[in-house]
């Protein structure tokens, strides 16, 4: 005999409370971590259904149009339901949508419609905050034909209130995120810019301190650079301390207090200030600099460090050094002129009186007074030759030769010479590259003469002297090289002095190098001797071709 079917019990009182309740905790819980809304829907379908032991029901949440979206997600018999099959029911647009209460039907096929025939019951709750809809919850179909009761109302309520706080959490929360995303997205592009600004701000700063023609170094307070612009790094090129770098100049041995003077400018904010220093650094020719050492405030006035600001003066020392020696020549000049004058008319007279002293002591025979008057001839003559240096050298040093074309003046000067030069076996060779413009310069014909004249004076057994100009950007170079023995090394610094001179006693003055370099530093341009590693000397004259075009200095 076949044993009765029974319905499943229903738990009741205190026992059915503590399962709703733990229902209910269980479908709270994982609500406030949820931020895609149909994720939202379907938990709170799946817990509806659980509390409420139904095997269909429904979610359906209002647009932000303010229309009802589609029926979903959904389980059961609610799978084919539409918005309209509900709303358009008065009972749920009354008490549900209007009222915001739940509405709870036995035989819901009766009320709404024949679209839920066959529905063992039905709840519908609404899902709002206050006054304002959100959507509503349906469950129906409940299993064991049990009717709804005032506590499944109440649970529908409850229900309904939890997911529509909820909502609203995910609402606010997606209100925060955006409004944060916001505000980052703003404060990120504004840092961008602020960045941007800083990184123009400082280039400019750098571009400001590379472009300045002095070096600046800022140090901390124990003198550790920490920062220097490009002239620095030329001018004091230690980027470690500057103090090791200021122990290899000749502050050490004119300062015997400097590094006292260079702690007072961090410890008592002092100022310390050194001119004409010499900085040699291996590989190249000493800087001549001025040093000024200020100390480093910060915006309270607090000392940080310092700063070191290295001024190259050794272009303007140099130009010192020519000036006083050009104030030094033209004194020379001066007193060259009066000596010249001073001794010239006497001379002349001597000379004459030689002359007729030799010309009867011819007469008379007597050999050895016409050999003394001879030697004294001879000395008389070389004085002759002093005189006439001195003078040329007294009006070079104040005006320049009237200007001649730059070819004309090399050609000029070689021919002048040839004579001479080709009694001793010297070739001269002339030439003038086309880059050559057409320039004029008074004073090249005066030096291109004195420098081939003292290379044929240096070949007497021959030899070849070639005269070459060219021009490169802005400059003129003029070249003489010589075959002949060369210049001693020792000789080479005194080259350029007035009154030195290699040739044998009697043979020259001496002047005629100074005069050639004092032509050449009147129109602003340089001549140096050395020797050509094949063998012979060779002097190379660099002009400015501005000041070559001028014609000279007058």
């Amino acid at each position: 005999m076949a044993k009765p079917k029974h319905k499943p019990r229903r738990p009741t009182g205190s026992e059915g409370e503590i399962r709703e309740l733990a229902l209910l905790a269980d479908l709270a819980a994982p609500l406030s971590d949820v931020e895609d809304q149909e994720t939202l829907k379907r938990k709170v379908l799946e817990g509806a259904l659980k509390i409420f032991r139904c095997e269909s029901g429904a979610v359906a949440l209002w647009e932000e149009e303010g229309r009802l979206g589609t029926v979903g997600p959904s389980a059961g018999r609610a799978e084919h339901l539409t918005p309209e099959d509900l709303l358009s029911a008065e009972p749920v647009l009354q008490v549900v949508l209007r009222e915001g209460r739940p509405l709870v039907l036995d035989d819901p096929g009766l009320t709404l419609g024949p679209a839920l025939d066959g529905w063992r019951g039905l709840a519908v709750a609404p899902i709002a905050r206050g006054t304002r809809p959100l959507g509503f919850l349906l469950v129906g179909d409940r299993r064991g034909d049990e009717p709804f009761t005032q506590r499944d109302v109440a649970l529908l309520a409850l229900v309904g209130n939890i997911v529509a706080s909820a909502l609203e959490s995910r609402q606010a929360f997606a209100r925060f995120r955006d409004e944060m995303t916001r505000r980052i997205a703003e404060a990120t592009a504004e840092l961008n810019r602020a960045g941007a600004e800083l990184r123009r701000i400082k280039r400019f700063n750098q571009d400001l301190f590379d472009s300045a023609p002095a070096g600046i170094i800022v140090f901390d307070r124990d003198f550790r650079v920490v920062f220097r612009n490009v002239a620095a790094e030329r001018l004091w090129p230690d980027n470690r301390s500057v103090l090791s770098a200021a122990q290899r100049t000749d502050l050490v041995r004119r300062d015997p207090d400097w590094q006292v003077a260079f702690g007072e400018v961090v410890n008592m904010r002092r100022f310390y200030r050194a001119e004409d220093v010499t900085f040699e650094a291996a590989g190249r020719e000493p800087i001549r600099v001025n040093i000024t050492c200020s100390p480093l405030f910060t915006g309270n006035r607090e000392v940080v460090g310092g700063v070191l600001i290295v001024e190259d003066v050794t272009q303007r020392v140099q130009m010192e050094k020519r000036l006083a020696v050009s104030e030094r020549l033209a004194g020379v000049g001066r007193l060259a002129s009066m000596v010249a004058h001073e001794i010239n008319n006497p001379l002349d007279g001597i000379i004459r009186l030689v002359n007729l002293a030799r010309r009867v002591a011819g007469g008379s025979g007597e050999a050895a007074v016409e050999k003394y008057l001879g030697e004294a001839d001879k000395g008389l003559m070389r004085l002759v030759g002093v005189v006439r240096d001195l003078l040329s050298f007294s009006r070079d040093a104040g005006r320049a030769v009237a200007p001649m074309p730059i070819q004309d003046a090399l050609t000029e000067a070689a021919e002048t010479v040839r004579p001479a030069a080709e009694k001793t076996g010297v070739e001269i060779a002339v030439a003038c590259d086309p880059s050559v413009p057409a320039l004029k310069s008074g004073m090249l014909y005066h030096v291109v003469l004195n420098l081939v004249k003292n290379a044929v004076e240096a070949m007497p057994d021959g030899g070849r002297v070639d005269v070459h100009a060219r021009a490169e950007p802005d400059v003129l170079i003029l070249e003489v090289a010589d075959t002949g023995p060369g210049i001693p090394t020792e000789s080479l610094p005194r080259l350029f002095e007035p009154f030195f001179s290699r040739k044998a006693e009697g043979k020259g003055t001496g002047l005629g190098l100074i005069i050639c370099k004092d032509l050449v530093e009147k129109q602003g341009g340089t001549i140096e001797a050395s020797n050509r590693p094949e063998g012979g000397a060779v002097f190379v004259v660099r002009i400015p071709l501005v000041s070559a075009a001028a014609g000279g200095k007058t």
